[in-house]
């Protein structure tokens, strides 16, 4: 189901944004598995959004797809720090 092997990255002017890639559930389950990918936050509400290969992927019933916007990223980034390791307001 991964159709694109390379990670998000930011494009330059002008060129065309890349689609995004896309995994099925079974897989994204494996990289957890293998401790490749984990979790916004254990609690249940954020189990949607997983981090692997660098960038967050967001799941509905079909499987994953990429975040490609790196804006996004940064600010899923922040959340897991601030879910996981200290307050919301520190």
């Amino acid at each position: 189901m991964n159709t694109n092997p390379e990670p998000a990255t930011t494009t330059s002017a002008g060129a065309p944004p890349r689609a995004p890639r896309t995994m099925s559930h079974d897989e994204m389950r494996h990289h957890e598995e293998q401790q490749r990918a984990s979790r916004l936050s254990p609690r249940d509400r954020h189990h949607m959004f997983v981090h692997h290969d660098g960038v967050w992927w967001i799941g509905d019933h079909d499987g994953y797809i990429e975040i490609t916007s790196e804006e996004q990223n940064l600010r899923l980034g922040r959340w897991h720090e601030r879910l996981n390791n200290g307050a919301l307001w520190a």
